[in-house]
């Protein structure tokens, strides 16, 4: 860490490793990569598919948690992200999920020309390769969408479908939601996709084991001459020279085993700390709101309010089913079941197959608010939904273009506004129980399939803070969850739908008729008041938090320019989902790996750096 080098990446997650790997490509440019966690990646509760909640909470988790939620009765959120070699890469469920052509372009619109959906879409495909599982397996999973004209062939990601697997569960999934009236309408990677399916998992179906940001990107390049990353590296702050016009970065301070050092950088510091480790370096190293630091005794490089700001994350709220006894589902692995154990372990390690060869959810759907496009009153019921839900205004000019955006896609069938998907095991959403704040335990018998509803785009905007000067200190997040009303009204319909699901065949088939729910699920799932009572209660994170240093016009809210380079300052870049204006429709991995290519493309023609 003494020596000098051309880069210096604080953070040796998703965004950092690949920008790490894809600058080291020329041998002439040096890199560093600081990392605050651990080289955790033969970690076999990182490597194994279905291991994958065992790490949330765990000493690789930051281990976050929101203040209490006005939207949601006070309650505290978990709001997980990686903290090792891969970061939340090797630590989420991984689902492999394409973001909405729609929903890129409108970067675009939101003042950030170069950033469309023409642009990015090939960087999708350069992450990725997308492996066809056997005829058989495409057959029994509904996997006709693929199309080879769009799906990633030679990306270092791997991304699969489950293969050979016992479960009737997915496929009457995909099938109902095509009764419904939404089967898939294409390649989810071709920008324009409703419907439901199963989605890919970022798994190698060779090995079985996950594909993340560590073993994809970092594994091949580890062994560069000009690559070197340090773990265990607590990032302080980073050092101006301002004796120019404008700040210029040119290091950064850390502690590492007691010892305090200064890294300096020839070119320039990339920040990939994440939608939470942004900010809060940026905010420590004196760039922020200048009342906020002032007050926490940081001397001001640059006053911008906007740094931290515009926190947006995917609220969800499902409700568990009993299924119909035969049906096997994950109850007993959640149980701790020996025998359940055992046997997943075997056919594990055997065979690569059984519970543990796969991720979180698959068997999920990209859908409009039913109520909002379906029906003779549909029109109108949006029309009502949108008056009595008009945003409080405020001074920030963006909110009004991102609710326009959003009020758009709600008329239109053909865009997901929302995802829902099933997981099979018993689901806790409402952790107080009776209200004696005791984690209500699932029941120590029978099986269930969890169906959850997840709100894209949504209108609640929060923040991410410091709370003081200290490095060590966590920060303050507040994701507003719900507090904007539209949002509890789309998440509350989405809820209420599930009842239309679970009656309908071939999913109603496999499910009790009286069988027993969730704790709290609302005695009536069609009455919307219920819902809407039980939502606020019942609903969670999908560890998705992007956009507090959004990618905008500095007087809109931005922080970094259309070059993510951070206003104000020279020598500094944000690459991480923090960048990105709004959420991404569903998981938003796929999208930091597109945002995280195009960069690397961005540093290197800024550089010169010809490979």
């Amino acid at each position: 860490m003494d020596s000098k080098h051309d880069f210096v990446i604080v953070g040796g997650g998703l965004a950092g490793l690949v920008v790490a790997a894809r600058l080291t490509e020329d041998p002439q440019t040096t890199v560093i990569v600081l990392e605050a966690g651990s080289d955790s990646t033969v970690d076999p509760r990182v490597r194994t598919p279905g291991l994958w909640p065992s790490l949330l909470g765990s000493e690789v988790d930051w281990n976050y948690h929101s203040v209490p939620q006005k939207g949601l009765n006070g309650k505290v959120v978990a709001c997980s992200q990686g903290k090792l070699l891969g970061g939340s890469s090797a630590i989420n469920g991984q689902a492999f999920v394409a973001n909405s052509k729609a929903a890129i372009d409108v970067w675009a619109e939101f003042g950030n020309p170069g950033w469309d959906w023409e642009t990015l879409a090939p960087y999708y495909k350069k992450s990725h390769t997308l492996s066809r599982p056997s005829a058989a397996t495409c057959d029994v999973l509904r996997l006709g969408y693929i199309d080879d004209a769009v799906r990633g062939t030679d990306g270092p990601i791997r991304a699969s479908f489950p293969d050979g697997i016992d479960d009737p569960l997915p496929t009457a999934w995909v099938d109902t939601i095509a009764a419904l009236g939404f089967p898939a309408s294409g390649d989810p990677f071709s920008g324009e996709f409703t419907g439901g399916y199963v989605n890919a998992m970022n798994i190698d179906p060779n090995s079985s084991m996950r594909s993340d940001a560590a073993s994809a990107y970092l594994e091949p390049a580890k062994g560069r001459k000009n690559l070197h990353v340090e773990t265990g590296v607590l990032v302080e702050k980073i050092v101006f020279d301002e004796s120019g016009s404008v700040p210029k970065a040119v290091g950064v301070q850390v502690q590492k085993n007691g010892r305090a050092i200064v890294v300096d950088v020839n070119k320039e510091i990339i920040l990939a700390a994440g939608a939470f480790g942004s900010p809060k370096l940026l905010e420590l190293s004196g760039i922020g709101s200048r009342v906020r630091l002032e007050k926490l005794g940081i001397p001001v490089i640059v006053d911008n309010p906007n740094v931290g700001e515009n926190l947006q994350d995917h609220p969800n709220a499902g409700v568990s089913f009993e299924v119909v006894d035969g049906v096997k589902t994950m109850d007993d692995l959640a149980r701790q079941v020996p025998e359940a154990i055992a046997t997943a372990m075997q056919d594990y390690a055997t065979k690569k197959t059984g519970p543990f060869s796969v991720g979180g959810n698959f068997a999920g759907s990209m859908l409009p608010v039913v109520d909002f496009v379906e029906g003779p009153d549909s029109e109108q019921t949006l029309k009502d939904v949108l008056d009595l839900s008009q945003e409080v205004p405020t001074p920030d000019s963006f909110s009004s273009q991102h609710a326009s955006f959003v009020h758009s896609l709600l008329s239109k069938r053909t865009e997901g506004v929302g995802n829902v998907f099933t997981f099979p095991a018993y689901g806790n959403f409402i952790h107080e129980g009776d209200g004696t704040h005791v984690v209500h335990q699932a029941p120590s018998s029978g099986n269930f399939l969890t169906i959850v509803a997840a709100i894209l785009f949504p209108l609640s905007r929060g923040s991410v803070h410091i709370a003081s000067a200290n490095p060590a200190d966590e920060p303050i997040i507040d994701p507003r969850y719900l507090e904007h009303p539209l949002d509890l009204d789309i998440l509350a319909r989405f809820v209420r739908y599930l009842d239309t699901i679970v009656h309908t065949e071939p999913l109603s088939r496999y499910l009790k008729p009286n069988g027993r729910r969730g704790y709290g699920a609302p005695t009536d799932l069609r009455d919307l008041a219920q819902v809407k009572g039980y939502v606020e209660k019942a609903a969670l994170s999908c560890y998705h938090p992007t956009s507090a240093c959004a990618m905008l016009p500095r007087e809109k809210g931005g922080v970094v320019d259309p070059k993510l380079g951070v206003y104000g300052v020279e020598g500094l870049r944000v690459v991480d989902s923090s960048i990105m204006p709004i959420a991404t429709r569903g998981n938003p991995q796929t999208t930091v790996y597109a945002v995280a290519e195009r960069a690397a493309d961005l540093i290197r023609e800024i550089h010169n750096i010809n490979l």
